[in-house]
């Protein structure tokens, strides 16, 4: 199976630069194509880098810059009408790479769980994010983190990729993974000792105040599933 690795990024070129150059050492297949998301770069150094690494690279690498920026979700949705691959990949580039994360991924999807919906890690304790008032207590929405995840892209259509009520950023994974709860569609997590999560590495580079947009997101994810916590939490139960 063809697979892309979509990475969105906006500024920051000098992750996404390590990110190329660890996929280079580490990940080459012949089967895998990398989508650089530029969500309208206001840096210079994001155009002659993507340039730079299209005439270099070993891997076929597509870009595309949006006109205006979409946020994390927004971004993601336009980079998987980019890819041409069977297989999706949406990697985050403050995410250090190690070695070959990806065979076992495409494994899992190409022969075990081909419906599931794989992520690096699964948040299944209470982390603020995915705690929901239910039934007079406190009960927990397990979700995938978004800095990876994965599936085919009839999964993806299934799922219909991320909402983009949510904006910028935030909740965006949690509310895809609830999706999937109520879709029947597997959470698997890669727990990859390949790969190291650098937790908001772009987010802290933007003039906007992040507890904010937190709460913004998370009364949207609220009212968004108001009255279904029934048929989640027995999914969720189920799993």
């Amino acid at each position: 199976m063809d697979v892309s690795i979509i990475i969105p990024f906006f500024n920051q070129w000098k992750l996404t630069h390590a990110r190329l150059y660890e996929l280079t050492q580490h990940v080459y297949l012949e089967n895998v194509e990398i989508v650089l998301m530029d969500d309208a770069s206001t840096e210079l150094d994001c155009q002659t880098g993507v340039a730079w690494w299209q005439k270099n690279s070993l891997h076929n690498i597509r870009y595309k810059r949006n006109e205006e920026n979409l946020g994390f979700g927004g971004n993601c949705n336009e980079g998987a009408k980019v890819a041409t691959g069977d297989i999706l990949v949406f990697l985050s580039n403050d995410v250090i790479i190690k070695g070959n994360f990806l065979v076992p991924l495409i494994r899992i999807l190409a022969e075990k769980s081909p419906h599931a919906l794989v992520g690096g890690q699964l948040i299944d304790w209470a982390g603020g994010w995915n705690e929901i008032e239910y039934k007079g207590g406190i009960s927990v929405v397990p979700y995938l983190a978004g800095w990876l995840l994965s599936c085919t892209r009839e999964t993806w259509k299934l799922l219909g990729g991320f909402d983009p009520r949510f904006g910028v950023f935030d909740f965006e994974d949690l509310d895809i993974c609830t999706t999937a709860r109520i879709l029947g569609t597997p959470l698997i997590p890669l727990n990859s000792p390949y790969l190291d999560h650098i937790s908001g590495a772009t987010i802290r580079t933007l003039a906007m105040d992040r507890y904010s947009q937190t709460m913004k997101n998370k009364d949207v994810y609220h009212q968004k599933w108001q009255g279904k916590w029934d048929i989640i939490f027995e999914r969720c139960a189920n799993v």
